[in-house]
């Protein structure tokens, strides 16, 4: 993640994001209630409508990217996928193969960042472009198309594509709403939306959830990365602003992910009944255009 303002204290915190701004919830519209402040500093809120939690108030977001969001956000290195990446992404590629009509191959990659994802789609066959906020030389080495910006404020002149990616983009951006409902312009009709995100409802974060409220952890509420994530979705949440934006649900699930130095028998253990209780640590998210 690269920037130092990731596990800094709370005073280095707000020297450096001064302003706040309230937010309300995007489904509801009305303002949440505060339930907790993290550890650096940035108060977490829960609609009491439909549950979706978030940062309220919360850094206006032109100064959050510019302090988080610099060259160091995307290392080089991430151009290359581990294996870890790469199973899941192929994992994810076969999700939007099951939803696509045959041939169709187009994706917009949301958030490509380094451009791993828009290198290994591409070995596969398919046809990726990808956007940022902050674009890298790694991810122009693709050969993409890419463009720059919030996704709401880009002019695609046209372009349409047969599917839209935002893998771990979402929780990130000012209007979650905003951001899909302007995927489901960049799709026709029978196109796919994937949306993958951290799991609010996983059992890691949710037995997190309960050392920081019963003051077990030294650095209270971290687990919500709330530095550089602006909200929090479970998978009924997302499955709400999915549709919300115009999109019919198709499926989602919740895979629990290999990780590096976990041997590899104990994340078979953990898979069946982690991803059948849909408490795996992410929601990977599948929906079509009508």
């Amino acid at each position: 993640m690269g920037e130092s303002l990731f596990g800094k204290p709370r005073s280095a915190v707000e020297a450096a994001l001064r302003g706040r701004e309230l937010v309300a919830c995007p489904l509801c519209r009305r303002p949440p209630r505060p339930f907790a402040v993290d550890f650096q500093g940035f108060r977490l809120a829960r609609c009491t409508g439909c549950g979706l939690e978030f940062q309220s108030p919360r850094p206006a977001f032109d100064d959050l990217a510019a302090a988080v969001y610099g060259s160091a956000y995307h290392p080089e290195a991430h151009e290359a996928v581990d294996p870890f990446r790469r199973r899941h992404y192929l994992r994810q590629l076969a999700g939007l193969r099951r939803h696509l009509p045959a041939g169709r191959r187009t994706l917009l990659d949301v958030g490509c960042g380094a451009g791993a994802f828009l290198r290994l789609a591409g070995r596969c066959g398919w046809h990726v472009d990808g956007t940022d906020i902050r674009l890298t030389d790694a991810a122009r080495r693709t050969g993409a198309r890419l463009w720059q910006g919030q996704l709401p404020q880009i002019a695609f002149d046209g372009v349409r594509f047969d599917g839209v990616r935002f893998n771990h983009v979402l929780e990130h951006t000012p209007d979650p709403l905003a951001e899909l409902r302007r995927a489901r312009e960049l799709v026709g009709a029978g196109g796919v939306l994937l949306v993958g995100v951290p799991n609010l409802a996983g059992l890691s974060l949710r037995l997190k959830s309960w050392q920081s409220r019963c003051r077990l952890k030294r650095q209270r509420w971290k687990h919500y990365g709330a530095l550089h994530h602006l909200w929090f979705f479970t998978p009924a949440t997302l499955a709400r602003i999915v549709a919300a934006a115009g999109f019919d649900v198709a499926r989602s699930e919740t895979p629990v992910l290999e990780r590096p130095g976990r041997p590899a028998w104990v994340g078979a253990l953990l898979r069946r009944p982690l991803e059948a209780a849909r408490a795996g640590g992410i929601v990977d998210l599948y929906a079509r255009a009508p």
